[in-house]
């Protein structure tokens, strides 16, 4: 959304739903085919008109209001394949989402308790290992009262 014609630049429309792709960040092309199921989506092109900066493939989720969807999804390049945009949600003890971890470890948060908890006994783990580094969080966060939902 944020990044995405940086990225991709459409070079070639081939037939009404591939196109001929340049990767901007890595080089190189490829060909996106947008998938028959999000046809009628891709046609609207009204919210990417108002936002050049997006990625060309992405668009609303119909009757999903904020949603958004890859057109591309199952030909997106392997910049995008690799791409972590979230990989745990992070919930207080009223069930409220109180923060997120996008990227690979970065705290995305408003609430203070929960970045002081994270600063102080997650910054500092120092493992490698994805599910040992997920389940040392869960343990962590969920000794101050946090319940954690964590994604591949």
């Amino acid at each position: 959304m944020h990044a995405g014609d940086a990225l991709i630049e459409i070079e070639k429309r081939l037939t009404s739903r591939d196109f001929l792709c340049r990767q901007k960040v890595v080089g190189g092309t490829f060909r996106a085919r947008v998938e028959e199921r999000f046809l009628d989506a891709f046609r609207d092109t009204a919210e990417n008109d108002r936002h050049p900066a997006w990625c060309p493939f992405l668009r609303g989720l119909p009757g999903e209001e904020g949603k958004y969807i890859c057109t591309i999804h199952n030909s997106r390049p392997l910049i995008c394949r690799s791409y972590v945009c979230c990989t745990m949600r992070i919930f207080d003890s009223g069930g409220q989402e109180a923060g997120k971890v996008k990227g690979r470890r970065s705290l995305v948060t408003g609430d203070a308790d929960l970045a002081r908890c994270w600063d102080e006994g997650v910054a500092p783990l120092a493992t490698d290992d994805e599910i040992a580094w997920k389940s040392e969080v869960a343990a962590i966060l969920g000794r101050s009262g946090y319940r954690v939902e964590a994604y591949e």
